[in-house]
């Protein structure tokens, strides 16, 4: 059930990042961060202004997506025609730049922040096997989150523009689309996703300033493992990573559980570089 709960965050940040990837064709390296304020925000919502936990969810995605939204206006679009790794490194120094504002307004009140369970504490047993509720309801919320996106982009309108800017950006400029527009609505897509996973897994974890980056490379695992730009590939790939790191911190080593990530990378880097959803291509010398 661990495996399972903490797959579930890890799919939904991994398709945060895919989403914004198969967009821009860059990977943000601030996505970690984005989850980090989620968290933070919905702390600040329950604890400081006593709102129930149920409004605090779509208040922390509002507010991350206009945070994702407002860094592409005030940022990328104004390098869009920079070298890479000029992107690159707006996105490192965006991460390092959210840390030092959630110092600034978080860190004076403790090393760690905890937000009160929003279920009863106790385990259920499920077939005879202890079970944490909040597990269920971050598995549960999980599922149904990562649902109503593959929901949104292929049924709504919004949706397939967002696929069409990023299967061929020219093309879809020359149908009418906006393109800087609907990436302006990627960004905030992709930070909305990982600010609720943010909100989902803080009644479970501790917070602080520095938890995004350790997501982020276990959710970029998962987008390797699963195909990177594939959408199932990023659900799948964060499910197995989270399964993999459970067990392997439970029946090899628990030294084991936190480089995981790293070795999953290596391992399909080396044996299926296109990850399990990729196609794999030829290329001409």
């Amino acid at each position: 059930m661990s495996g399972l709960t903490t797959g579930g965050i890890y799919a939904m940040v991994a398709l945060g990042l895919v989403v914004v990837y198969r967009s821009t064709g860059h990977i943000n390296f601030a996505h970690g961060e984005l989850y980090m304020i989620g968290g933070f925000l919905a702390y600040s919502f329950i604890t400081q202004l006593n709102i129930p936990y149920v409004a605090a969810l779509p208040l922390a995605v509002a507010a991350t997506f206009a945070l994702g939204a407002a860094t592409d206006r005030l940022i990328f679009r104004r390098l869009e025609h920079s070298h890479e790794t000029t992107l690159v490194l707006a996105t490192v120094g965006l991460s390092f730049m959210l840390k030092g504002i959630s110092r600034f307004f978080w860190g004076g009140r403790g090393e760690y922040l905890t937000i009160p369970p929003i279920v009863d504490p106790a385990p259920i047993f499920v077939f005879g096997i202890p079970v944490l509720a909040q597990q269920l309801v971050v598995l549960v919320a999980a599922i149904v989150i990562m649902f109503a996106c593959l929901l949104f982009f292929r049924l709504t309108i919004a949706g397939k523009m967002m696929q069409a800017v990023a299967e061929n950006p020219l093309a879809a400029y020359l149908t009418g689309i906006r393109v800087e527009q609907v990436r302006t609505w990627t960004w905030g897509a992709g930070a909305a996703i990982a600010g609720a996973a943010g909100v989902l897994i803080a009644p479970l974890s501790l917070l602080t300033p520095d938890m995004g980056f350790s997501l982020l490379i276990k959710a970029f695992a998962a987008t390797v493992l699963g195909g990177l730009g594939s959408v199932a590939g990023a659900i799948v790939g964060g499910f197995c990573v989270g399964l993999i790191e459970s067990l392997a911190g439970g029946y090899v080593s628990s030294s084991l559980q936190d480089v995981s990530a790293f070795i999953i990378i290596m391992i399909v880097l080396i044996a299926r570089p296109t990850g399990l959803f990729g196609a794999f291509r030829l290329r001409r010398a």
